[in-house]
């Protein structure tokens, strides 16, 4: 075999181990950790495509390499899981924690998505982390909830 034709076969299995990977991606499933939970509702006036595009850019900007909502996610970051509940987290809030986290809080480590999460995407990540929310059932009659502070 010639080094040319080898060369040639080398790349055609490598454009073919693409190919089957863009394919894969394209039709793949978000894993069931990043499942909506219990306590996630719907916030008021958030368009549901909104919040479901939201979870998507979630899912796919790593997010929850970092963190956590519920019990699934990383824990290098805040929990999730409750960060709605916070009357200041506005869709407003959450567009400026993602493109620039340091105009919150300036030794914080999460890194800047500014530029790779942008427009709509932005905006439907930034609305659906505002859905983010304790479940009623959570708080249970005669127990004392507790305030979670995210910064």
């Amino acid at each position: 075999m010639s080094l040319r034709s080898y060369r040639a076969g080398a790349a055609v299995a490598v454009l073919g181990a693409a190919a089957v990977l863009l394919v894969t991606a394209a039709f793949a499933v978000p894993p069931k950790h990043l499942k909506p939970h219990k306590g996630v509702k719907k916030a008021a006036g958030a368009p549901a495509a909104m919040v479901a595009l939201g979870k998507k850019v979630y899912a796919k900007s790593g997010c929850a390499n970092c963190h956590a909502i519920g019990n699934a996610g990383g824990r290098g970051g805040p929990n999730l899981t409750d960060v709605g509940q916070e009357s200041s987290h506005t869709v407003k809030w959450f567009e400026v924690q993602v493109t620039n986290p340091k105009a919150h809080n300036p030794d914080g480590r999460m890194p800047a998505f500014k530029g790779r999460v942008q427009g709509k995407e932005l905006t439907a990540l930034a609305t659906y982390l505002t859905t983010l929310k304790p479940a009623a059932a959570k708080h249970k009659p005669g127990k004392k909830a507790v305030k979670h502070h995210h910064k």
